[in-house]
């Protein structure tokens, strides 16, 4: 179960940014930390029986994206209780829709900066 922001032209400005020189991993980087950061959130808001599932909230790592990723075929769980499942009274918690939205207008800016900080690094601004 992933949690997504779409942001409209990124891709494009991705492929630009490789155009003029900026390294794929730079972009792993950038988008790492983002998703880190969104993961460390959506683990403090997920329900805590165990802790396995807070446990188990990770960023990735790709050069055009950062997604925020809960559960796996270990924990089958997460979206029974992020979306609940009343056929067994399991009502929804909706962790990751509280992150979506705390995290939002934040990611928007996190994701300018890092932009910002590789153009100057390599020198294009």
């Amino acid at each position: 179960m992933a949690s997504y922001l779409r942001v409209d032209g990124l891709s494009r400005v991705v492929r630009d940014l490789q155009a003029i020189g900026v390294d794929a991993e730079d972009l792993r980087r950038a988008f790492s930390s983002i998703a880190s950061e969104g993961a460390s959130l959506v683990s403090s808001l997920a329900p805590r029986r165990t802790g396995r599932l807070a446990r188990d909230t990770r960023g990735n790592r790709a050069k055009n994206r950062a997604v925020v990723t809960v559960g796996r075929a270990s924990i089958p769980y997460a979206g029974p209780i992020n979306y609940g499942w009343p056929a067994r009274n399991i009502t929804a918690a909706g962790f990751l829709q509280k992150a979506d939205q705390s995290w939002q207008p934040y990611a928007l800016r996190r994701l300018e900066q890092e932009l910002n900080t590789i153009i100057r690094r390599k020198g294009l601004s």
